[in-house]
């Protein structure tokens, strides 16, 4: 089934997504607001070290009234990265696309094209691990939240301007993947891995 953006976007919102972890899946689930619940993960490596090298990994989000969402790439662990990923949005393909070679947290931003919009995420200040989505119009921000003793903080996701489908899919299907390259800290050591010109 396909999904059609809404007409008029919904005004700012906020919800929480909680960390799960069974024993074949990891995760996160919650109530996206008037959508519904709500859940987006990878199949765990069960066993250590028995994942191929070569098969691209999957995050997947599953959800009643947002669209089919999935993220594949190479990772760890389960959970595919950033780099060489393919996103499939409703069962078409999104670009993406990043600069390795950024050294500011806006430079090294995941670029999203799809359906005519385009979108950047990235990594904001603090220790709250906080990211934005962000179009014309639009800002979707994930932050660590509550936590309650032995488990992980939930993740507070804060909806500023009009939203559809489309645009929570995105959010919450990357609150799923390794997004470390793009944080300015992996700038030096992608330096440290790029051959030297020595010209």
């Amino acid at each position: 089934m396909r999904h059609q953006a809404a007409s008029n976007g919904m005004p700012d919102f906020t919800f929480e997504l909680e960390h799960f972890d069974n024993q074949a899946q990891e995760g996160l689930r919650g109530t996206a607001g008037p959508y519904g619940e709500v859940m987006v993960y990878h199949v765990k490596e069960l066993i250590l070290g028995t994942g191929s090298p070569t098969a691209p990994l999957r995050t997947e989000l599953v959800s009643e009234h947002l669209p089919e969402a999935e993220l594949y790439a190479m990772g760890a662990l389960g959970r595919p990265y950033i780099p060489k990923s393919r996103m499939m949005i409703d069962g078409e393909q999104a670009t993406t696309k990043y600069n390795a070679l950024g050294l500011t947290r806006a430079a090294r931003a995941l670029r999203i094209d799809y359906r005519g919009r385009t979108y950047t995420y990235r990594y904001l200040r603090g220790i709250s691990f906080s990211v934005r989505l962000e179009r014309p119009g639009l800002r979707i921000t994930i932050a660590d939240g509550r936590q309650d003793p032995g488990k992980r903080p939930v993740r507070t996701v804060t909806v500023h301007g009009e939203t559809d489908e489309t645009d929570l899919a995105i959010a919450i299907l990357m609150e799923d993947v390794g997004t470390v390259h793009l944080s300015p800290g992996q700038a030096a050591f992608d330096g440290l891995l790029r051959p030297r010109s020595y010209e």
